[in-house]
């Protein structure tokens, strides 16, 4: 490997990511996606870099990455919104969760002759959420309206849960030969209530705890360091570090509550300042932009069979999720907000993991679970990223999603006042130049 080459890619490949993301505004293309597809340039289509360069290293990496974009999404997370956010979300959640994880399950079972029902059902799952390291960036360039990125951004945290507590169990399952449903509702609700109080506890006690460490050098790095502690350890605990931290990054952001209470002066508690929200804000971006090359390197491309069923999976998880955007989020939305949200069913990080460990356990189809959850990611970041693309230019082409979201009355008139307003602004700025003439 050449060393100074790899070192001259990198420093293009962090400028390159910060013009995509100028050039978002132009051009609607999520940086995400020219990430995705440079990754696979560079990994399975010229061989440049091979997954293997990466070893053990890939896997902390991906891990280090749904940390920080986690915990910093949570800093900006108000509690009022997240209150307003929290019942659509979970039920948006579980209704997409279960329909996805069927569908998945169904194709793997019924075309994949190697793949058993209990190997189905653990594909099925762990495919069925949505993945916050895409979601996260993604809506972020949007500008979104407030509660509708919020219930995406829970939505995914939360699915992340179901797809790696779930699909732990069903690996287990899968070893030993039994399952058992009463253990697996169990170690959901554990894991999330305790990893929740985990997360709370450690943001109180960091929030009174941080004033004293501004008066060390670079204490901009132990707040991270804290960060990583709060992971490590919920995760040591057998519980679900991912929503440990988001909880963390929301109590850190809302300690200034505490200072319009009569606690003030027992717990004189303190939030990040901007320049520490910076700092964050710049790391998730780094390590966002080597994440996705990182995923493009990773995918395979042996067998076009499996793209056509992962195309079938990712088109059918697509349809049946506008209908659970209009019976679920009760909030008043633009028909666009609406649109987005209906779309926005990218898979990424858990799926690329647990796909992989079938295979390290010797299961039978081992391999195609592998080969269709990465079709099944790349496929869906991609399909995503094109329909942004549509909505992002011109909310009003897709009629399907008009259809299922039942707004036509109100995209008639938005579409009148967008075609009418211009040209009213127009005369008045005629008539009174004539005036001034």
């Amino acid at each position: 490997m050449n060393i100074p080459l790899v070192i001259i890619m990198i420093g293009l490949l962090i400028f390159g990511a910060h013009l995509f993301n100028g050039l978002f505004k132009f051009t609607k293309i999520p940086n995400v996606l020219i990430l995705l597809v440079i990754g696979i340039v560079v990994g399975p289509i010229t061989g440049l870099v091979k997954e293997s360069y990466f070893g053990s290293v890939g896997p902390i990496f991906t891990s280090i990455t749904l940390i920080l974009i986690l915990f910093e999404s949570g800093t900006h997370l108000k509690i009022g919104e997240l209150l307003k956010s929290i019942g659509s979300a979970f039920l948006l959640t579980l209704f997409n969760f279960l329909a996805s994880a069927v569908i998945g399950t169904f194709i793997a079972y019924t075309f994949f002759s190697d793949i058993d029902l209990m190997g189905s059902t653990f594909f099925g799952v762990i495919i069925a959420g949505t993945s916050s390291a895409v979601v996260i960036p993604i809506i972020k360039q949007l500008k979104m309206n407030e509660k509708g990125h919020t219930t995406l951004m829970l939505e995914s945290a939360l699915s992340d849960v179901l797809c790696l507590v779930i699909g732990l169990a069903l690996l287990q399952a899968m070893k030993e030969g039994v399952f058992e449903v009463k253990a697996i509702l169990n170690t959901i609700w554990k894991s999330f209530l305790i990893a929740t109080l985990i997360g709370f506890v450690g943001g109180f006690i960091w929030s009174i705890i941080i004033h004293f460490t501004r008066i060390i050098e670079n204490s901009k790095v132990m707040n991270l360091a804290f960060v990583f502690i709060i992971y490590g350890l919920t995760e040591y605990l057998k519980f679900n570090g991912g929503i440990a931290v988001l909880i963390f990054g929301i109590t850190l952001g809302n300690a200034y509550l505490l200072q319009n209470t009569f606690l003030k002066n027992i717990f004189p508690a303190k939030e990040l300042m901007e320049n520490e929200k910076d700092f964050f804000s710049e790391l998730v971006f780094i390590l966002s932009t080597f994440f996705f090359v990182y995923v493009g390197v990773c995918m395979k491309f042996e067998s076009i069979s499996v793209y056509l069923f992962a195309l079938l999976i990712v088109g059918l998880i697509i349809v049946v999720r506008p209908i659970s955007i209009k019976l679920l989020v009760r909030t008043k939305m633009s028909f666009k907000d609406l649109s987005i949200m209906s779309v926005m069913a990218p898979k990424g990080l858990v799926p690329a993991i647990l796909a992989s460990i079938p295979i390290q356990y010797g299961i039978a189809g081992g391999e195609s679970i592998q080969m269709l959850s990465f079709a099944v990611v790349l496929l869906s970041i991609l399909i995503c990223s094109i329909l942004i693309i549509i909505l992002s230019k011109n909310p009003f082409q897709i009629g399907y999603l008009k259809k299922v979201l039942g707004v036509e009355e109100e995209i008639n008139n938005q579409v009148n006042n967008e075609n009418n307003t211009p040209l009213i602004q127009g005369d008045k700025n005629n008539i009174n130049t004539t005036q001034d003439e």
